[in-house]
């Protein structure tokens, strides 16, 4: 008898033991995943509005599992250190402009060539579409990292301080400022103007003292910067359409579950049409702010077309420095408009 009792005993034991590990692992593949999310804009910028969708559809598609955190204003690190940390798996995730990687695959500065974009829902259809989803694919293989999705920073308009901007010529001899991407450089010469790189921060005061007499950004920038301030005209020509990438380490990637890397893919996509919508509307609201601040000459006011052709004049010096695969990135995007 006192074998039988001894013998119960120790299945008492183990079984309860084997209960205890049982609930340890179930806790553990219930631990939150936590994914710190980094990007170069302010509190209100069209990276935070983005990532703002994102972080919410994330947490209803995951129910919770996977929490994201953005760090604003480059508390990770400004768009360069946000690359290499995320290659490296230094740094979670960022939302970094696209040309940022062109030194892994250069393609990624095509996005940004002048007047190649005809309209937001041209955009939205390359971004969401076949033609993004390979570039993203591209990226991943030659960047080492995850490309989730495209997401709209905006077009970027021209304001300046000498006269409207209607006609290719009216560029001639304007000390614009732009940032140092070559295909907005490329193409700002050819329409005679002056590009001059020159840090973002330092931009309101150049435009003051005369330094540059105008520059281009999205309407974000252009209203919250106060540019008008020191600017007496702008010109809604959609000049270059400037996108982000949402962009993670392929550990972190690599440790979601199957299902947990589902949601974070629809959760991009999904965010990609509703960023777009909201800023959209954010836009013309910042449009109607300005009326009174500055002289606006809009779109339909433009021979965009005109635009275009000369920008499309200098395609075979992109493609001298790029390669073909540059230059057919442009003309799939060309095409997809028609």
């Amino acid at each position: 008898m006192k074998k039988v009792f001894f013998i119960l005993g120790v299945l008492s034991v183990l079984f309860m033991y084997g209960c205890g590990n049982s609930g340890s692992e179930t806790n553990a593949e219930e631990e939150k995943v936590e994914i710190s999310i980094g990007h170069v804009g302010a509190p209100v910028s069209p990276q935070q509005g983005a990532a703002d969708i994102f972080t919410k559809l994330v947490e209803e598609k995951t129910g919770g599992s996977v929490e994201i955190k953005i760090y604003n204003s480059s508390q990770l690190g400004d768009e360069r250190e946000l690359v290499e940390g995320v290659q490296m798996g230094t740094i979670d995730g960022g939302i970094i402009s696209a040309g940022l990687f062109a030194s892994s695959y250069n393609v990624m500065e095509a996005f940004e060539v002048p007047f190649l974009f005809e309209d937001k829902e041209h955009a939205l259809k390359v971004n969401n579409g076949e033609i993004g989803r390979e570039v993203l694919d591209n990226l991943e293989e030659n960047a080492g990292l995850k490309a989730l999705s495209l997401w709209e920073h905006g077009f970027r308009q021209i304001t300046n301080s000498r006269g409207p901007i209607e006609t290719p010529e009216d560029l001639n001899g304007l000390k614009i400022r732009s940032p140092e991407v070559q295909s907005y450089s490329v193409a700002l010469e050819e329409f005679g103007a002056n590009p001059i790189p020159l840090s973002f921060s330092e931009l309101y005061v150049a435009m003051d003292r005369g330094v540059v007499d105008g520059q281009h950004n999205p309407l974000m920038h252009i209203e919250g910067q106060r540019f008008y301030e020191v600017q007496d005209y702008l010109t809604v020509m959609d000049f270059a359409y400037t996108p982000n990438v949402l962009a993670l380490s392929d550990a972190v990637w690599e440790q979601l579950s199957e299902e947990q890397q589902t949601a974070l893919d629809e959760a991009a996509s999904e965010t990609t049409e509703l960023w777009s919508e909201e800023a959209a509307e954010q836009n013309e609201e910042i449009l109607n702010e300005l009326e009174d601040k500055i002289e606006i000459t809009h779109k339909d006011e433009i021979d965009w077309e005109a635009f275009k052709q000369v920008v499309e004049g200098v395609y075979p010096e992109y493609e001298a420095e790029y390669g073909s695969e540059f230059v057919q990135f442009l003309e799939e995007v060309q095409a997809a408009a028609d």
